[in-house]
This record gives C-alpha cells, sequence and structure tokens, in this order.
C-alpha cells in the first residue's frame, strides 16, 4: 500500500512539473515572514521591558520647611498617593550628587557646604507623569521632569511588538488560505480519477495515499524553504540591528521548528479535509 502511494504519488508530481515547487516556495514566504516577524519580535522584549519600569521624579522642597515639616509632609504623601515610594535625599548626598554631575560647583559647596541646598525628595512610582500635581503644593519649590525617555520608548516598542504579531497573525492566516486553495485545485484536477477509483471500489486509503504524497512532498519543500528563508533574513536583519543596541540574534529554535511543522501540517491537513468533504459528496 506504502509503495503504490509513493509510485502514484510521485507520477502525480511529475505530471506537475515545476508547478508544485513553485506552490511550495510561495506557501515559504508568509510561514518565513511570520517567522521573521516574530524573531524582531524577540529582539525587542528588553525596550518593551522599559515602559514597565518605574521612573524617579525628584521634588524640591521649600527650605524654611524643617526636618519634623518635611517627615509630615513625607508621610502625608505617601498616604494619599499608594502607588508613590518617597525617599528624602540628604543634603550631604545631594551636594556630592551635584560636585559629580557639575564639578564647577565643587567649589561654591566646599565654600558654602550643603546647608545651602534646598531639601530634596525622591519619589518612585510607574506613572510619573501624576507627580505633576505636586507643581501646587505651597511646600514644594520645583518638580523634576515627569516624563520618562526610557518608558516612552519602551511603549512604542511595545506597540510596535504588537503590531508585528498582528503581521505574523495576519501571515498565517495568508498561509491558511493558500494551503487550502492549493489542495483544494490539486484535488479538482485529479477529482476524476479520485472518483473512477472508488466506483472500482478501491479502499479509501489506496485512494487517498498518492494524493496525500502529492501534498506532503512539496510541503516538505515548503518547510525547508521556510527555515533556510528565516534564517538568512534573520541574521541580515541582525546586522543592521546591532548598532541600534538591539540584542540581535539568530530566529529561536523553536521559531523555525514551528515553521517546519506549519508548512507540512498547513497542506496536510487541508487535503485530510478536502477529501473528506470530496468523499462525502460522492459516496465514498
Amino acid at each position: 500500500m506504502i509503495r503504490h502511494s509513493l509510485a502514484e504519488g510521485w507520477l502525480l508530481l511529475r505530471s506537475r512539473g515545476l508547478v508544485s515547487p513553485i506552490l511550495a516556495v510561495a506557501l515559504a514566504i508568509p510561514i518565513s515572514l511570520a517567522g521573521v516577524t516574530v524573531s524582531v519580535r524577540q529582539w525587542l522584549a528588553p525596550v518593551v521591558e522599559l515602559g514597565e519600569r518605574e521612573s524617579v521624579v525628584t521634588v524640591l522642597l521649600h527650605p524654611r520647611l524643617g526636618a519634623a515639616e518635611r517627615r509630615s509632609w513625607i508621610d502625608r504623601q505617601a498616604a494619599h498617593h499608594s502607588g508613590w515610594r518617597l525617599r528624602e535625599v540628604g543634603r550631604e548626598e545631594l551636594a556630592e550628587r551635584l560636585s559629580r554631575w557639575f564639578p564647577y560647583l565643587e567649589e561654591l559647596l566646599a565654600r558654602e557646604g550643603p546647608e545651602m541646598l534646598p531639601p530634596m525628595v525622591e519619589i518612585v512610582t510607574a506613572e510619573p507623569t501624576g507627580v505633576a500635581v505636586l507643581r501646587d503644593d505651597a511646600a514644594v519649590l520645583a518638580v523634576g521632569p515627569t516624563s520618562s525617555v526610557n518608558r516612552m520608548v519602551g511603549r512604542v516598542a511595545g506597540r510596535f511588538a504588537v503590531v508585528l504579531l498582528v503581521v505574523a497573525a495576519a501571515l498565517m492566516a495568508g498561509a491558511l488560505l493558500f494551503a487550502g486553495v492549493w489542495v483544494h485545485l490539486e484535488l479538482h484536477r485529479n477529482a476524476e480519477e479520485i472518483a473512477i477509483m472508488r466506483l472500482m471500489g478501491a479502499t479509501e486509503s489506496t485512494v487517498r495515499g498518492p494524493f496525500l504524497v502529492a501534498v506532503t512532498a512539496p510541503a516538505l519543500i515548503a518547510a525547508a524553504t521556510s527555515v533556510v528563508i528565516t534564517v538568512v533574513t534573520v541574521g541580515w536583519m541582525a546586522r543592521l540591528a546591532a548598532p541600534l543596541g538591539l540584542t540581535a540574534a539568530g530566529p529561536p529554535w523553536w521559531v523555525l521548528l514551528a515553521e517546519a511543522v506549519t508548512a507540512v501540517v498547513l497542506p496536510v491537513a487541508a487535503a485530510h479535509v478536502t477529501l473528506e468533504r470530496h468523499a462525502s459528496t460522492t459516496g465514498g
């Protein structure tokens, strides 16, 4: 039975000439492109995480506030804003930071002492823009930047990653549709031979075997082609993405495995469904 299926399937493939390999490559293209988009999505994962990280916003308080008043103000803000973590930065620590960031202030700070600096509070929060409400607080001298470049980059990368996944899903849907149409046309081309075999009393396995072989062989070509296209394309894109600071690497092994399995399963599954429908309509 297997030998018969292989022999008859080979005859079907030979009668198609280059059509079957061309169809296999056409099926491999959307599958490989889906794999490329998933691989690029993996590169963006560290950048997307930036959008989820907490940000630190600095708040300068009026120098007239004493230690007890500052402590009371910090406790009050922590109670009103449960998502904030507040920490008072000591004047000595602030003076050290300023000396490191602005070396020209070192002499002034050494002469006047850290007592000249206003008290500063750092607020750690996932929503830095919310700290802007403190600008109207009478105890606040100034509020630092409430926009985080890292968070903006992370959110943009997150949206782009979602777009990539949608594109990958659309490509896979296109591959599924293409496989169905391909198999349906193959069955339509051999519909008379299949009907005659059934009328002569051939078993269903004898009828379906050659057709499944004729579909599986190009499917294997599609699997190999999709893997090769993905490896080459992702490797080329990795060289372009490396200077951008992305952790660009080759496609994950599970992506290549998924491509190979999908390229084989889609047409074979479509063949089974189409043969089942044909058998039910012809009384096979």
